[in-house]
């Protein structure tokens, strides 16, 4: 595309983003938010122009233009110094090799295994050596929770290691250990990374299994084989990290003489201790760095409280997503029009609506349209961890993540919201709108940890995802499960999510919506809702 072309289609974005709001007649209230106005937001967002939206692109950049502009024309104040819609910093690319390889030498037997279709690697440290070898040790789920009980290394010494293993955690089935059925954070695949670091070991390779990572090994090849952006002021230590298939665990464990099946299941028992396989692992990569810039985009609704007393509610929603795999035959974009075109539409949308109004809440409202989610929230991190106002002035984040396109649901839940007063706060906003809350589902998948609103639970912020049900208001109670489950086979993490012609808007809206009377009844309390006292989160107080 030439220069011209790109500057037509810059200003496009902005007189589009501009005239969303100038067609209001009736100045005593706000315009409803419209099922033409979400798909309008969706559409730009998802449009091949802007090339997946990934960290370091053209795309992205126009992305943050189109809502900088939406910011702007509504009359939202600029949130950080300067004037600026934008909280800009720097982040490191990590471009995998496309051609690394990953090789088990075992009881005389190598075993090389097959990049992306059985393994996958990269590095965020950048002063990797192109070969790594190390011993291979089972280490079960990797997890250290002394409050539990719960050691699975038992002391060994794993430095300089390359640790294999579980993803999700021990007994993750209802009545089971840790929390039953409902994944904690040591279930996660980054905690695993980050023990496995603090060990000193070299390398750490965990075990697909669809299950228990909630998505297929086509998520994670995906995922994996474009680039990773990590932040350049938090310390790495390991010399690799990635993913083997559930094969080729089969493989590698037949290869050292050892039952896949009997390791695993040793694993699941508080008296696991780590197996040495008498195995050594080697890993051939050369990734690839650059700076990038990134940016935060987002505007203030000011309340009528300012100064001393000033409290702020932040709506998120990530606005990045996978880019482009130039390796792939066909369509090569991954649109993001659900993930994560559809949340960010119901937060613009939402941010009209209340700049529309005619009476402000007293508390201020932020719009934060973060970026690199798809990168372990790295916006979202870096947004909690300097905030443009006082942490302990935040009375909530409300999250937008994948925002559902199938219509109105009859009920909703909030993901993360029982760790904190939120859930019951929540619970009463969804009554005003004549919906059914219901607890959260699917808790043994983490989602709660698998998006931006972790970053503020982390930092001491009560936080939550608002997530549409599961019943459908029009469409009977089939028709929302058997259109989320066909994404999730079809669209999440692939180049087919794109907008549809089925899709129903008023769903989004209804999120939307919810999310205002969240907001308000926020606003009217005196105080600031608190975690519950059995979470691991507590709550960000005044120095």
């Amino acid at each position: 595309m030439t220069r011209a072309k790109t500057a037509f289609f810059l200003l496009a974005a902005a007189a589009l983003a501009a005239a969303l709001p100038a067609c209001r007649t009736d100045a005593s209230a706000p315009r409803p938010i419209t099922p033409a106005e979400i798909e309008a937001h969706i559409r730009f967002l998802s449009d091949d122009l802007l090339e997946g939206r990934a960290l370091g692109g053209r795309g992205i950049e126009i992305a943050a233009l189109y809502q900088e502009q939406v910011f702007r024309g509504l009359g939202l104040e600029p949130a950080f110094p300067g004037g600026s819609y934008r909280q800009t910093f720097e982040a490191r690319e990590c471009a995998p090799d496309p051609k690394p390889s990953l090789s088990v030498a075992a009881g005389g037997v190598n075993v090389s295994l097959e990049p992306r279709e059985e393994f996958v690697v990269n590095s965020y440290r950048e002063d990797a050596p192109p070969s790594v070898s190390g011993e291979l040790v089972y280490a079960g789920y990797g997890i250290q929770a002394p409050e539990r009980d719960w050691d699975d290394l038992k002391g060994m010494d794993l430095a300089g290691k390359v640790l294999l293993v579980e993803i999700n955690e021990p007994g993750n089935v209802p009545g089971g250990l840790f929390d039953g059925e409902s994944m904690t954070y040591y279930g996660r695949w980054v905690y695993k990374y980050e023990k496995a670091a603090e060990l000193g070991a070299a390398g750490c390779l965990i075990i697909h299994d669809a299950k228990g990572a909630a998505y297929g090994w086509d998520v994670v090849r995906n995922g994996w084989s474009n680039e990773e952006y990590f932040l350049p002021d938090k310390p790495q230590r390991l010399f690799f990290r990635g993913w083997i298939s559930a094969g080729a665990a089969e493989r590698i464990c037949a290869a050292a003489g050892r039952d896949r099946g009997a390791l695993r299941a040793a694993a699941e028992t508080r008296e696991f201790v780590p197996v040495a396989l008498g195995a050594t692992a080697e890993v051939r990569q050369r990734c690839r760095y650059r700076s990038v810039s990134a940016s935060n985009v987002a505007g203030l609704l000011r309340g009528s409280v300012r100064g001393p007393g000033e409290r702020f509610i932040v709506f998120s929603a990530h606005y990045d997503h996978l880019g482009v795999d130039p390796t792939r035959d066909g369509d090569r974009i991954f649109n993001g029009a659900v993930d994560n075109g559809s949340a960010t539409a119901a937060m613009l949308a939402l941010a009209r609506l209340c700049a529309e109004a005619p009476e402000r809440l007293r508390a201020t409202l932020v719009f934060a349209a973060v970026t690199g989610e798809e990168s372990q929230f790295l916006g979202s991190d870096y947004f909690v961890r300097h905030l443009p106002f006082p942490a302990d002035a935040v009375l909530a984040d409300l999250n937008f993540e994948m925002t559902g396109v199938w219509g109105e649901t009859e009920d909703v839940y909030a993901i993360g919201a029982s760790h904190s007063d939120l859930d019951e706060i929540a619970s009463r906003a969804a009554a005003r709108l004549d919906l059914r809350y219901t607890p959260e589902r699917d808790t043994e998948l983490g989602y709660f940890f698998r998006s931006d609103q972790f970053s503020f639970a982390r930092n001491g912020l009560p936080a939550a995802w608002l997530h549409e049900g599961v019943v459908s208001r029009t469409r009977g109670p089939e028709y929302l499960p058997e259109k989320t489950a066909a994404y999730k086979k079809n669209g999440y993490h692939q180049v087919g999510d794109e907008i549809q012609p089925d899709w129903d808007f008023a769903g989004t809206i209804q999120i939307a919506l919810w999310a205002r009377e969240i907001a308000a009844l926020l606003d009217a309390s005196p105080g600031f809702p608190q975690f519950k006292p059995e979470s691991s989160f507590k709550r960000k107080q005044p120095h």
